[in-house]
């Protein structure tokens, strides 16, 4: 089950600024009328990096409209395609990333590759993740 379907909050991180995002609503008018969607925002002041769920990071330009020419990173789950967020950094390793994927919980480590799903029992352990049956 999807983290929208489950309405749980995420805990995605700026990747420019590596601080906890805040979750907002927004409204998209589709082709089938506004539609509600989270959204959530780097609360760094004049930082415009956003990040949903279903489109991953986004950069917001000067109307408030997403800009397709940014420069945001387009990490993917490889099990079901989803735009993964960034989940961890680790202070004392400055190059880590740990992605995590907002549908099926599985992890991504710019070291290590796929590290665990959420069906299985995940242990974050000083910035890595290990992934026990």
């Amino acid at each position: 089950m999807s983290a929208t379907q489950l309405g749980k909050e995420l805990l995605a991180l700026c990747h420019e600024h590596h601080l906890e995002m805040k979750r907002n609503k927004s409204f998209s008018n589709g082709d089938g009328g506004a539609t509600q969607v989270i959204v959530y925002a780097c609360t760094a002041p004049d930082c415009d990096v956003h990040y949903n769920v279903s489109r991953g990071y986004f950069i917001l330009n000067q109307n408030g409209n997403g800009n397709e020419w940014d420069q945001t990173p387009k990490v993917k789950c490889s099990l079901d395609g989803a735009p993964m967020y960034l989940a961890e950094i680790d202070l004392e390793k400055r190059a880590f990333r740990l992605w995590r994927c907002p549908q099926c919980g599985a992890n991504i480590t710019n070291e290590e590759g796929l590290v665990g799903l959420a069906s299985m029992n995940t242990q974050d352990v000083v910035g890595k993740s290990e992934a026990q049956p």
